[in-house]
């Protein structure tokens, strides 16, 4: 009489003889891929926010009139309203400066609510 000493058999032998480490086994298995996939999904959503952030935090260079550097640190730091305008020949002159990328005029509106 002589077995089929195949590896199915050599495994469902061993979970037969070893029920308990067995099923430690597959549970400390599943219990690692159960916190390893959602953890990676995390990491990616986490590093995609970080570098769409990264992309978008904006001017490097903020040009205002002088006279104004005051309510434009008021503006930058806690939002307050101010309202300046400036010449277009201003966005020239500073498109024209070494090492400027991109030149982007704002405009911020403040809504009739915000007082």
């Amino acid at each position: 009489m002589s077995r089929n000493l195949g590896l199915f058999y050599l495994s469902r032998q061993n979970i037969r003889r070893k029920l308990f480490r067995s099923v430690v086994t597959i549970a400390a298995v599943g219990i690692v891929a159960a916190t390893l996939f959602p953890t990676t999904i995390l990491g990616e959503g986490v590093s995609k926010s970080l570098s769409q952030g990264t992309a978008r935090l904006g001017a490097d260079l903020m040009v205002a009139p002088p006279g104004y550097t005051n309510k434009l640190a008021a503006t930058l730091i806690s939002g307050e309203p101010s309202t300046f305008t400036m010449d277009g020949a201003v966005e020239d002159q500073v498109r024209r400066i070494s090492g400027v990328k991109q030149v982007s005029p704002q405009l911020y509106f403040a809504t009739l609510a915000s007082g």
